[in-house]
């Protein structure tokens, strides 16, 4: 099952082909893999499970999560059927009206006594852990809301009178209840909007003091820290739901915080589009990935806003191609439906609170289908932003010290790489892979992390006699100068980082990758460190062809490794007592076996004056086209601050090949770092 854009808009669409009447084709095929799970008009949408290790409902599970499974079929699904319907009243999918199915649903779903009702939060209660208040269906009551007032003509002002009041009661019920202290507060906020604007009775000290908690976490440049992170939660749920409720809402009734949503948006928007890479592929990064290009979606929600600041052309073409990413790869389904994982089945990805239907919210995305055919977002020609700005070679960096992330654009690969800050996670934290990495590539996904020493673009400490390897909880955020940027990490943080192993990190960009230059800050011995590249998937089984080279000006060691998905190369320079590589199983979101480098450092002694500064380059790119001397050894020369040039303290220059000087220099990083 995958996506084909059938008659392509070449001249409008240059880049994807996609036009408003590809994207209603779109919806159709998410909603015909749907409704193959529905055998009658009765029947909730409850969709085959892949995986039930972790998702929910368990089998030793609450009763009310088995509700809460069905809410997500149905309220989920009808962010993608609610703006087609708007645009076809006639729409069906699997042989279905769908007017008449979501009609008929959503009554059964809120009305006590039927097979299908989802219960409210007084029957939710008896069964929840304790000091368990918000439950899942809180979320899903905004899904729903947001569906009824896309299609408000096709299903809600065609409920009967006693109807609509029995839907409100339902969504009141969950609206004026406890929520999460994180993006959650949106949802109530649009529940409690879409009561107050079709004549319900609300709480508006409520509803102020959600909006209130949600303006205090902006962070800047665009960007909510979302309860304690940030990652795609802060575009795909905050800049949509809040031009949401700005038009249902805030415009009207609460101007100051409204023109607070609004020039977030803006700020947003005006650098979102570099997250992007050249296809306007997203990256895999941060907690909920599954729900993939719901990613793209702030770029068309911003249009919601009274002065929007968002490029119609380029939002549209981002959006396409964000889409078409998954929409086009067989791998991505499982019986018809959007699997969970990235592109195939990936549990690492996998959170507690997902189930098989999560995986809808790609559907935010279609927000797009509320503007009208005479919009820009449909009518201006495709762009591609600073894709079609840059000149060969050049990398544009985009520095975003709100939330601690440094965008990186290259023009030669096409690929984005983006280098994050600002976490912090217990070491057990079963996300904890999806967040603490060196940086993230679009082409090249993040791997699980294992613990047994070797780790995808991040450093892992074993110490002797220890069976498992420590991977850092803690990553800070030091600021970008002279184009380098500082950040430290540290292993096993929990409340202090006194006699905690720790990493100064400093990096800079170069045409197809990365440059660093670490400092090793680790007290206890023996141990052994290593520096993992990026996974390099094996997806057709042929294997990965391996070659080393080495720089004879500087001695530096290179692996180079080749496969389908393209080529990678790790380069050491200093610190390191070698560079190997290894195969791996299970832990590649793309294929079961993948290959990954990595420079090894070994310490017996506690106290010894050898190398501190661990230096390398990790370079990536799509083509199959031989790397150049200049690119795959872009340092010509390095001096050290102390004679025996381990870089322990002082400065440390590289003379680069393309002419630049770069100073790497720790100095002060302590008073400038972040969380």
């Amino acid at each position: 099952m995958k996506f084909t854009v059938e008659n392509p808009d070449e001249k409008r669409s240059p880049y994807t082909g996609m036009t408003r009447e590809h994207w209603i084709s779109i919806s159709h095929f998410f909603l015909e893999g749907i409704f193959e799970h529905v055998e009658k008009l009765e029947d909730p949408i409850v969709v085959l499970r892949h995986e039930t290790k972790v998702s929910y409902p368990q089998p030793d599970g609450p009763k009310w999560r088995i509700a809460a499974e069905r809410f997500e079929g149905l309220a989920r699904s009808f962010l993608i059927a609610a703006p087609l319907l708007h645009n076809e009243p006639e729409a069906a999918a699997g042989g279905y009206s769908l007017k008449e199915y979501y009609s008929k649903q959503i009554l059964l779903s809120v009305t006590p006594g039927t097979p299908n009702y989802l219960l409210r939060v007084e029957e939710i209660f008896p069964e929840a852990q304790e000091g368990e208040m918000a439950f899942q269906h809180t979320c899903e009551c905004a899904s729903l809301v947001i569906g009824l007032s896309m299609c408000r003509e096709v299903i809600w002002e065609n409920y009967a009178k006693e109807e609509r009041d029995r839907i409100a009661d339902y969504l009141s019920n969950f609206g004026h209840s406890y929520t999460g202290h994180h993006n959650w507060r949106l949802f109530n906020m649009l529940i409690l909007a879409f009561l107050d604007r079709e004549g319900y009775p609300v709480d508006h000290g409520m509803m102020r003091d959600h909006a209130a908690a949600i303006l205090s976490y902006y962070a800047g440049d665009g960007w909510y820290r979302d309860g304690h992170l940030f990652d795609y939660y802060c575009p795909w749920a905050f800049h949509v739901y809040g031009p949401l409720w700005n038009q249902w809402y805030g415009y009207e009734k609460e101007p100051y915080m409204a023109a607070k949503i609004e020039e977030y948006s803006n700020r947003l928007v005006e650098t979102f589009h570099r997250m992007f890479d050249e296809e306007g592929h997203v990256t895999m990064w941060g907690r909920s990935g599954i729900y993939r290009s719901a990613a793209s979606a702030p770029l068309a929600a911003n249009f919601l806003l009274k002065n929007p600041a968002a490029d119609p052309g380029l939002a549209r073409r981002i959006a396409s191609g964000a889409v078409l990413q998954f929409a086009t790869r067989e791998e991505c389904f499982y019986e018809g439906v959007p699997c969970l994982g990235f592109y195939g089945p990936f549990q690492p990805l996998i959170q507690t609170y997902s189930c098989a239907a999560s995986p809808f919210w790609i559907a935010n995305a279609f927000v797009c289908l509320a503007l009208p055919e005479d919009h820009p977002f449909w009518t201006d020609t495709e762009r591609n932003g600073v894709w079609e700005e840059m000149k060969e070679r050049e990398v544009r960096t985009t520095v975003l010290d709100g939330p601690g992330i440094v965008v990186d654009n290259h023009k030669d690969t096409g690929i984005t790489e983006f280098r994050t800050a600002k976490v912090l996670m217990k070491k057990d934290n079963p996300s904890l892979n999806t967040y603490s990495r060196l940086s993230f590539n679009s082409q090249f996904l993040w791997e699980d992390f294992d613990f047994k020493g070797i780790e995808a673009m991040q450093y892992s400490v074993t110490y002797d006699g220890r069976p498992k390897s420590l991977i850092p909880n803690i990553l800070m955020y030091g600021g970008v100068k002279d184009g380098v940027l500082y950040r430290k990490e540290y292993f096993e943080f929990e409340f202090t980082f006194q006699n905690k192993a720790s990493i100064d990190l400093a990096d800079f960009p170069v045409a197809d990758g990365i440059v660093r230059v670490d400092r090793t800050r680790i007290p206890d011995k023996p141990y052994t460190l290593t520096l993992g590249s990026y996974g390099m998937p094996d997806v057709d089984r042929s294997g990965v062809d391996v070659r080393i080279r080495t720089d004879q000006v500087t001695g530096a060691k290179a692996i180079l490794l080749k496969s389908s998905e393209g080529q990678m190369a790790m380069v050491i320079y200093g610190g390191f007592d070698d560079i190997e590589i290894m195969s791996r199983q299970g832990v590649s979101a793309v294929t079961k076996q993948s290959c990954i480098m990595y420079g090894v450092s070994r310490r017996r002694k506690y106290y010894e004056y050898l190398p501190y500064a661990m230096i390398s380059v990790i370079l990536t790119k799509k083509s199959q086209e031989e790397w150049r001397d200049e690119d795959l050894f872009p340092i010509r020369s390095i001096s050290y601050a102390d004679k025996e040039k381990c870089g322990a303290y002082g400065p440390i220059v590289l003379e680069m090949k393309d002419g630049r000087t770069v100073t790497v220099d720790y100095e002060g990083l302590e008073g400038r770092l972040h969380i």
